[in-house]
């Protein structure tokens, strides 16, 4: 059962809302060459971090399929 809903598409990533969690959306990156992920724990805490790079022009054009949505 599909529970994404599409909002933009390219070669190597996606940005998409899951439909039981409209207040949400998701980026989605695939063959990912220049990231990170961090995991740090201060204590009793911990924290996450990640750095995905994507072309300026694939995230205007995210965000430019996005903006119509909005309401």
């Amino acid at each position: 059962m599909i529970t994404r809903k599409l909002i933009y598409d390219t070669e190597t990533s996606a940005l998409f809302e899951e439909k039981n969690d409209p207040t949400h959306v998701y980026i989605e990156v695939e063959n990912v060459g220049d990231c990170s992920f961090e995991l740090w724990t201060n204590g009793s805490e911990t924290s996450s971090r990640a750095l995905i790079k994507i072309s300026k022009e694939d995230f205007e054009k995210m965000i430019d399929a996005y903006k119509p949505r909005k309401s």
